[in-house]
């Protein structure tokens, strides 16, 4: 019975909040994640600092917004990871030198080779192609939760 009423009482924009929250969870790990991966290149390109200025950005502004959900917060979170998506895009564009279809055609390639054998490709001569696109996913999952506040429901005992 209480736990019934617990969750009859956790409305839909609450669980909105904390998903948000779990994600910018992720954007945490992310900028980690970069920090290390891009050291070597932080000095050669500027280009290497746009996920690391994003995610810091996403996470300050995230936290604001949190904080300030029922009012523009939400939007101004939601505006946040659309950008992300953004951001994703244009890291893959970095990745592949713009040469995208290149780049896929690379990847599927490698299910070829056997296994134990590089293909002919030296570790780490090239960026992974595909990792910019964790920003997509996390910025589309941002948008499904952050673009439009959940309809009210009703319980039976109300």
């Amino acid at each position: 019975m209480a736990l019934r009423h617990l969750a009859a009482s956790w409305s839909a924009v609450d669980r909105d909040r904390i998903f948000a929250a779990t994600l910018l969870g992720g954007v945490a790990l992310l900028l980690c994640e970069l920090r290390f991966e891009h050291h070597e290149v932080l000095g050669e390109s500027w280009h290497s600092w746009i996920p690391l200025i994003y995610t810091a950005v996403t996470l300050l502004g995230g936290l604001v917004a949190l904080l300030r959900w029922d009012g523009k917060g939400r939007r101004v979170l939601a505006m946040l990871f659309g950008a992300g998506i953004a951001v994703g895009l244009l890291g893959f564009w970095f990745h592949t030198d713009g040469h995208l279809v290149t780049g896929l055609r690379n990847i599927l390639l490698a299910w070829r080779v056997p296994l134990g054998q590089d293909g002919g490709i030296k570790m780490g001569s090239q960026p992974p192609a595909l990792a910019p696109l964790a920003f997509c996913g996390l910025g589309t999952l941002g948008l499904v939760v952050c673009a439009a506040p959940a309809a009210k429901v009703s319980t039976a005992s109300e």
